[in-house]
Order: structure tokens, then sequence, then C-alpha cells
């Protein structure tokens, strides 16, 4: 067992991640949180009384820096990498809304991956984590790139994503359900439970000590994609539609092309998450891990997340 530092507990993939960490004794033998306040430590403590809380911003270098040389395993969310570093050219080229035949597998295509990420001036951290182990051989590293993530989080906090509960919120807003542009753009998609797994079986592999012929699991070769089904944005602002209408929620079942920039009032970069393609194949988690999603479908879930909406807009304060 190891002791493992996690970052973004308090977040919706941190907190699954966290839940699953704190059900499973056989993954840690202690787990370390960092959180920004007290009143989040409490959160946590109070659902795992195992897990210690570190209270600490991500400014404090020193505090971060010790943790980690204290883990054998890190878990670093400032945020987990997004499958958006597949959309450079359409956002270069401000093509949003248009569909694309390009899935990228995280075996058959990871040369052309790591070229994407090379090119790409964002994404600077991305490179430091595959490049790590050439000066530290001892290191393994590994990077998820998370696609559309929905589900309701089981984690202390925030249990909710951002594509879906914001494409929801603003067909009850506005009465109708947008996409950006033609609607034909896809990203793939995976439930937070299914991605959470995907992860802790790199906690679990992380661990092994039994001297078996190495897996391309690490480093260069730790790239992962995590998917479950792909359905194009115009798609799920129709099923989105359909329910709030069926549910009484918004007058008709319509649904309204947006611009780029009309796009930025659903959420924030809905452009971005909203109408460009990120389609992928998670080949390596399923071939060396023994990954394979078990969740509800994104169609599944589509209802809960109107509704959910539906509840909390008529909360106050939310």
């Amino acid at each position: 067992m190891s002791r493992i530092f996690i970052t973004g507990a308090t977040g919706f993939i941190g907190g699954e991640v966290l839940h699953g960490l704190a059900s499973n004794s056989r993954l840690a033998a202690k787990t370390v949180a960092l959180v920004r306040s007290e009143a989040r430590a409490a959160q946590i403590t109070a659902k795992y009384p195992a897990v210690e809380p570190l209270i600490a911003d991500l400014d404090a270098s020193d505090a971060i820096a010790s943790a980690a040389a204290q883990a054998d395993v890190v878990l670093l969310w400032i945020q987990i990498s997004g499958a958006s570093v597949l959309s450079g050219p359409e956002i270069a080229n401000h093509s949003y809304g248009n569909a694309s035949s390009r899935v990228y597998s995280d075996v058959e295509d990871i040369a052309e991956l790591h070229r994407i990420v090379a090119s790409s001036p964002k994404r600077i951290v991305d490179r430091l984590v595959t490049n790590l182990a050439s000066g530290q051989p001892r290191v393994r590293t590994a990077i998820v790139y998370g696609p559309i993530i929905y589900g309701l989080g089981a984690g202390p906090v925030n249990r909710r994503s951002i594509q879906i509960p914001g494409l929801a919120r603003a067909t009850l807003r506005n009465g109708y359900a947008p996409h950006v542009g033609k609607g034909l753009s896809a990203w793939s998609n995976v439930h937070v439970s299914d991605i959470a797994q995907l992860i802790l079986k790199l906690v679990a592999a992380s661990q092994d000590g039994s001297g078996s012929e190495p897996k391309p699991l690490w480093n260069k070769d730790g790239v992962y994609f995590a998917d479950a089904g792909k359905i194009p944005f115009g798609e799920i602002a129709r099923k989105i539609a359909t329910v709030a209408a069926d549910k009484g929620l918004i007058e008709s079942p319509a649904v309204k092309e947006v611009d780029a920039e009309a796009a930025e009032s659903i959420t924030a970069h809905a452009a971005v998450l909203l109408g460009t393609n990120a389609q992928t194949k998670g080949d390596r988690a399923r071939t060396w891990l023994g990954w394979e999603p078990q969740g509800p479908s994104l169609e599944e879930e589509i209802e809960r997340a109107v509704l959910e909406e539906a509840a909390s807009s008529a909360r106050p304060n939310i």
C-alpha cells in the first residue's frame, strides 16, 4: 500500500477519486488531500475521517513539494488535462459546430498525440509530465485526457460537471436548447465513476512490484483517453430539449443554432467545449489495465441532469 497525495479533492473528478481511495483500503495506507480552507477540510473529514487534510492554496509551493516528496503516488488536479488538446486547428480557425470523422487512439496515434502536445504552447505541464522520467528514471507518470464527463459525483463537495449541466441550465433559462453552429461536432463522453476507476487502476498499477514484463503504461506511453460513447452536440441539445418539454419545464422541444460569441452565455469557453471535435478511443486502459466503462450512458443521464438543474434553479442562492 502507498501513501497518496491528492490535489483537487473537493472537485468533481478529484472528489470521485478520493471517494474511491477512501472506499478501498488496499490502495492507500494514507491519503493526504490538499484543501484551501478549514471549511473544506471539515467537509472532507466528515465524510472520510481517515483522510488527512493539508490546508494550503496552490501558491504554497513549499508545502505542496513537501507533501509530494513524502508520497508514493501524487494525483494532481489543477485541472485534469482536457481533450480540447485535439481541437487546436478548429480553435485556431474559429471553426465551430462542424462534423469530423477523426478519432484518436491513445495507442495507435501516440506519436501524433505527442506532436500535437509539443506544438501547443499551452501544454507546458503536459510536456513536463511525459518527459519527467528522462531525468528521473524511477518516476512513473501518466496523463488522463478527459472527454465530456457526466453523471452525479460521489465526492464530498462538488458533485456536478460542466458541459451537460450548463446546456441544461441554458435550455431552462432560454426556453430552447442551444447548439454551437450546425451542432455536428462531437466529443467522446464518459461517466465520472468510470474515469475515476481508470485513475484508480493506474494507482494500483503504480504499486505493482511483481517484476513481471513491463507494460506500456507510463511516461511517454502514459497518455490515456477514457470513452464510453459519443453524441454530436446538436443531438445532445435535442435530447435535453425533449426531456425539458416532456417534463413541462419549457413550452416546446425547441433547439436553436448559436454562434461562438453567443455560446459564451452558456458556460465559459462554450465555443470550445460545445463546438469542437474531440473523439477518442481509450485503447491503452482497455488493453493494459482491463478497464471498461460500467456507468450509465450519457443518454440515460440527460433526464437526471435536466431535473437536477430545474431543482437547483428553484432553490434560493443557487
